[in-house]
């Protein structure tokens, strides 16, 4: 997984599409623990944040239907509308990037 191009990775409390940057290497005092750390740029709202190993997933297609069915299911927005709008963006750029 960590040498996957494109991950989904936990900012502001969702899972958002993210395209890999760069990887962080271990520190000795890290290695036992085996966390890792990535920079990553967030799909569609323009945003680098860093990220341990242990807060990322894999990203395929049938993730990304996941988290499409599930946005569509949603009876009530999650997220102020703009915010909203760019993680269905995100979805659908991971959706031509990764698959």
């Amino acid at each position: 997984m960590i040498d996957a191009e494109y991950v989904l990775c936990v900012w502001k409390v969702c899972f958002w599409p993210a395209k890999v940057l760069s990887r962080y290497s271990v520190s000795p005092q890290q290695k036992r623990k085996r966390v890792l750390s990535l920079e990553v740029w967030i799909l569609s709202v323009d945003e680098k944040i860093r990220v341990k190993s242990t807060n990322i997933k894999m990203l395929d297609e049938s993730m990304i239907e996941s988290l499409a069915t599930s946005l569509a299911a949603q009876l009530e927005p999650i997220a102020p509308e703009e915010e909203e709008m760019a993680y269905i963006c995100a979805i659908t750029m991971a959706s031509c990037c990764c698959c």
